[in-house]
């Protein structure tokens, strides 16, 4: 008589923890579908999705049919991309292929044709069943707009790329002074600690460089000491290297 209460204790118990996994499952699964779903349909996009080597794709929702490069993705799990323009002078060039959703907020992309119509010149030729994976890319939903960032499927490195990104964008080379040092570093983590900071903001022993964008005037190299993010500016042309200090406003 024990030994069959203590079987039925257990079925009862195992049957609770079986509605609660299903409750669990349920709650997570809406926001899993909602986040995919929301990634279906029409866009126009920056870039045709592996015409090129990119590492970043933004695209925004399209209402009604326009001009240029856009990206449709359907609910089979296919999509396609392509250019399209008013005058038929032109080349026009489609991208296609499959798409697999990693989890809800990673998708990979896997090309399999690439088509060239028009007048595109004899050195760009159309190809097929490529099957060429073009990686992992994660969905971040600006407020107008998504962002397909090249990714290794970790969250927490995402989330820091876009944080690197947003300081990036954020930086403004006229809001700061610059005292240029020598420097004969082969890599960014050699060339910073070339820097001579004269207000003593910074230990470039303690910095490793989390980022870094090319542009006209330099490369912009993001530095991070602890929780505090420096900028450093580093001219190849002629060898030298600064902080970047904000500019103190008298």
């Amino acid at each position: 008589m024990v030994e069959s209460k203590m079987i039925s204790r257990r079925e009862n118990i195992k049957s609770v923890l079986n509605k609660l996994v299903l409750i669990l499952v349920f709650s997570f699964l809406p926001t899993l579908v909602i986040a995919q779903m929301n990634i279906y349909g029409n866009w126009k996009i920056g870039n045709l999705i592996g015409l090129n080597d990119v590492d970043e794709y933004s695209m925004i929702k399209q209402k009604e049919f326009s001009l240029g490069n856009s990206l449709t993705l359907n609910l089979d799990g296919t999509f396609s991309s392509g250019y399209s323009a008013k005058c038929g002078n032109d080349c026009f060039k489609n991208t296609s292929g499959r798409f697999i959703f990693i989890d809800e907020v990673h998708i990979r992309f896997i090309l399999e044709d690439i088509h060239f119509s028009g007048f595109c010149g004899g050195n760009l030729k159309s190809e097929t069943e490529l099957n060429r994976d073009l990686g992992i890319f994660y969905i971040y939903k600006d407020s107008d707009s998504v962002r397909l960032i090249k990714s290794n499927g970790v969250l927490e490195d995402d989330n820091n790329k876009i944080l690197y990104n947003e300081l990036m964008d954020s930086f403004d080379w006229r809001s700061y002074d610059f005292v240029w040092n020598n420097t004969k570093g082969k890599d960014q983590e050699d060339i910073i600690k070339d820097c001579i900071d004269n207000r003593k903001l910074i230990d470039f022993f303690k910095c490793k460089v989390v980022f870094s964008k090319k542009e006209k005037y330099g490369d912009v190299i993001l530095v991070q000491e602890n929780s505090n993010f420096h900028f450093v500016i580093y001219d190849d042309f002629k060898k030298k290297v600064s902080l970047a200090y904000p500019r103190v406003i008298e």
